[in-house]
């Protein structure tokens, strides 16, 4: 007897190539089509490679083209496709998703909604206050690690109850076909060490401090260069500073590119400078890659990197801190490999994909089954 799929809708903020919007693809490209019919709406833009992944999985999608992330216009779109769609759960994903997602839902008359909280957002505390009084309708909230289910008891006030941690998953098969990137064109020979810095050139990741740590470590090992993968409002002034440093033949600025995996396989270690996080995928990638990381000690990392054993985190954050546990991984390649090694065991054992999509499906059939035994809280 055929089962028709449970109509799922995805509530998403934009579907720019960043690490929470690659994992949201990866989910529902993931899903078993016929326990399941997802659809993605982006509130924002969707013309790239997530949405090329999403045609390409044949997984209906729609692009709400907001004009800015406050545009309340979207949130009455967002009723009509949740009106078309009618799913039996909503899942959003990111803050202005969640928001937007929740008070769309209720218009909409869909009453199973579950928030997707994927970072301990510092910069403005008033997203807390906005966020807590929108989603307090939402069944569950999903948090990608501990710190962030912390973060959203302490500053979003969100239920505990109603809070469960599914953490990120990462693909290690995908990092077993890796090419080895081929860095001559950047000026690198093939026996020079290569630290990578993957993601946004946004104030939260901290990219001047990438040039700070790479000057001081240069001075001890003059062959070593840092290559940064990944675009963003920073560009421009990272630009400037590595120039003014002299250090333009050292660190090198790759923008976005497709293949992590390949600069990954040619790289010593990874540098993650980030001054807040959710759970960093640029870690879980370093990890499937056998790759040790360094990297402060910013939400989630604890729950990945084994201090010592599969990578270093420095508590203290400064510059020298960092850039001393850089010049400890080039000093010792041999340890270096051996906590690649530990760390891709560890990716494996515990942060596999099809993990990851398990423990949300569970969470959705849970809630689905629950009905009206566990009704939303009040308004």
């Amino acid at each position: 007897m055929s089962v028709t799929p449970c109509p799922l809708a995805f509530c998403i903020t934009e579907l720019d190539p960043g690490g929470a919007e690659r994992m949201l693809v990866e989910l529902v490209c993931r899903l078993d089509r016929r326990r399941w019919r997802p659809t993605v709406i982006s509130l924002g833009s969707g013309d790239g490679p997530l949405t090329e992944r999403l045609r390409d999985a044949e997984i209906d999608f729609r692009c709400l083209g907001a004009r800015c992330r406050w545009d309340v216009m979207m949130v009455f779109k967002l009723v009509g496709e949740l009106k078309r769609i009618q799913p039996r759960l909503l899942q959003t994903w990111l803050f202005h998703g969640n928001v937007a997602g929740c008070l769309a839902a209720r218009w909409a008359g869909v009453d199973d909604v579950i928030t997707g909280n994927r970072v301990a957002e510092r910069r403005r505390r008033w997203r807390a206050w906005i966020e807590r009084f929108c989603v307090r309708r939402a069944r569950r909230h999903i948090c990608v690690s501990r710190d962030v289910a912390e973060f959203c008891r302490k500053w979003t006030r969100l239920e505990p109850v109603r809070i469960r941690v599914i953490p990120n998953g990462v693909d290690t098969a995908r990092f077993d076909r890796a090419i080895v990137s081929d860095l001559s064109g950047l000026g690198i020979a093939d026996d020079q060490p290569v630290i990578a810095s993957v993601g946004r050139l946004d104030p939260q990741k901290d990219p001047l401090a990438l040039i700070d740590v790479m000057e001081r470590v240069l001075q001890s090992h003059p062959d070593a260069h840092l290559v940064l993968a990944g675009d963003g409002p920073l560009r421009a002034k990272v630009e400037q500073t590595i120039e003014r440093s002299g250090l333009a033949g050292r660190i090198h600025l790759l923008g976005w590119i497709a293949d992590v995996e390949a600069l990954l396989a040619r790289s010593s270690g990874v540098l993650l400078t980030s001054l807040w996080e959710g759970m960093p995928n640029v870690v879980l990638e370093s990890m499937a890659a056998g790759v040790p990381v360094v990297t402060r000690a910013v939400e989630g990392v604890a729950e990945l990197v084994e201090h010592g054993r599969t990578g270093w985190v420095v508590r203290d954050g400064g510059i020298d801190g960092l850039a001393d546990a850089v010049e400890h991984l080039l000093d010792d390649p041999e340890q270096a490999l051996a906590m690649g090694q530990h760390a891709r065991r560890r990716a494996i054992e515990h942060f596999s994909l099809d993990v990851m999509v398990q423990r949300y499906e569970q969470m959705w059939q849970e809630v689905i089954d629950a009905g009206d035994l566990d009704p939303p809280a009040a308004s």
